[in-house]
């Protein structure tokens, strides 16, 4: 691995029930000293940097920080910080602590650089994270998967909040276009048909969800993996039958008068209240 790489991230942050009954990502900090011992291990034998992905302690936030400190002295060159715990997923996210970050970067920023993670819906929370944390960097997740242009001016207060990059639907259709080129398979992404199929369901989240299209989803995109499988085999390609449900999303959206400037992020948003969803970017 090191001679194609420029640097090992331990993720450390993934607090899904695969992670859990692998006894990786989130559920590694279960194991301190394992952790420390790894990333000591891995800097001593290898020559690139080795930075590591955590989420904060349930225990608190001083057993974060001596936790972190420890990554610091086994050689870690970076710490990237999400805000929450490995509790706080699903119907239990809550907004991400910018103040527990702000407290590593005070306590490990002066040793290495300390990137920050939560809360980033676009550009301007991107801004407002730097301000309060003080981190050097900002790293997305979820959001950026449903809307990987997250990084640019728009839905941001200088627009109106209103979308002024690629719709989502053009964002799925070069999706399509990279898998073509870049099969996901190949790349480690896991039995192609399903990889392609979540990525979908992310991008056009909001189309799905949708009164009117509901039962397309649903016709689309069956549960179960053999209906799904077998839905493909009657097209010509299987990137044919992924072109076609765009094609059908499109037609969804022309009778439901959409435009592409009033999208908002959908699936990012998917555990949190009508409350907290309604709220500007600058209030989130």
């Amino acid at each position: 691995l090191e001679p194609h790489v420029d640097a090992i991230d331990l993720n450390c942050g993934c607090p899904t029930k695969v992670a859990k009954r692998g006894g990786f990502g989130a559920y590694l900090l279960e194991s301190q000293d394992y952790v420390v011992d790894m990333v000591r291990y891995l800097v001593e034998n290898t020559s690139i940097p080795v930075t590591v992905k955590v989420r904060l302690l349930p225990q608190g936030i001083d057993q974060s920080l001596e936790l972190y400190r420890k990554l610091v002295d086994a050689g870690a060159a970076l710490l990237t910080v999400h805000g929450r715990t490995r509790m706080n997923k699903g119907e239990n996210t809550t907004p991400a602590d910018w103040d527990a970050i702000r407290k590593v970067v005070e306590c490990v920023g002066d040793r290495i650089p300390v990137i920050a993670n939560g809360n980033i819906s676009n550009l301007d929370d991107v801004r407002a994270c730097l301000a309060h944390t003080g981190a050097d960097g900002v790293m997305s997740s979820e959001s950026i998967l449903e809307y990987p242009p997250l990084y640019t001016q728009t839905g941001t207060a200088a627009v109106a909040f209103k979308r002024t990059g690629p719709g989502r639907l053009a964002i799925a259709r070069e999706y399509l276009n990279l898998c073509e080129r870049y099969p996901p398979h190949e790349g480690g992404g896991g039995t192609r048909l399903q990889c392609i199929k979540r990525h979908l369901l992310i991008f056009c989240h909001n189309d799905w969800n949708d009164c009117g299209t509901i039962l397309l989803r649903d016709s689309l995109f069956p549960v179960r993996c053999s209906a799904f499988e077998q839905l493909v085999e009657r097209h010509a390609t299987e990137m044919d039958y992924f072109y076609q449900v765009l094609d059908q999303v499109e037609a969804a959206q022309r009778s439901n008068r959409h435009t592409e400037g009033d999208e908002r992020l959908s699936w990012y948003f998917r555990h949190q209240n009508d409350e907290e969803t309604a709220c500007t970017s600058s209030d989130c």
